[in-house]
């Protein structure tokens, strides 16, 4: 993976990663790791670096550069969630010096009233408001569809029992 290639670099808006080496199409970059939560477990709902990685299943911040991985509206990056294990790949080339980003709402089965985020990544199809998938446009949720950017506890939510 390419951890060793990746640094934390401040941006107007925040901190973010980015990458010092192309990227290849496809190529898995970093494994997200952290402490494993449930939705009763999970110690503050709204820090943006927990990742959901199942029906009712958290991963929490590592305090590495994998916290501070950005949402965009407009992403190079998707999330692959198998079990526990959340791997950001390529979604086609990237080059040096670009930032790292994947869209937050392909991963959440949250509502707008459960947790939602302003958005301020500055792409031309900004939706200004981040929630989870099923409060996308159906536009949208056919885009993160069809480049395999949805999990499966998402796309097929009665294949998936919740273990907690």
């Amino acid at each position: 993976m390419y951890t060793n290639y990746l640094k934390v670099q401040q941006t107007k808006t925040g901190n973010g990663v980015f990458t010092t080496v192309d990227i290849s199409s496809n190529t898995p970059i970093i494994e997200i790791r952290g402490p494993i939560y449930t939705d009763k477990t999970l110690p503050d709902p709204s820090d943006p670096s927990i990742l959901q990685i199942g029906p009712d299943i958290f991963m929490g911040a590592t305090g590495g550069p994998d916290d501070m991985i950005r949402h965009s509206c407009n992403p190079n990056c998707l999330m692959h969630v198998v079990g526990n294990r959340a791997i950001l790949y390529s979604m086609y080339v990237i080059k040096a010096g670009s930032e790292l980003t994947f869209d937050f709402s392909a991963t959440s089965t949250d509502t707008l009233d459960s947790w939602n985020m302003d958005c301020n990544c500055g792409s031309a199809n900004c939706r200004k408001m981040i929630s989870g998938f099923n409060t996308l446009d159906e536009e949208t949720k056919k885009k993160l569809l069809d480049k395999n950017c949805v999990p499966i506890y998402i796309t097929h939510p009665g294949l998936i029992l919740k273990r907690w």
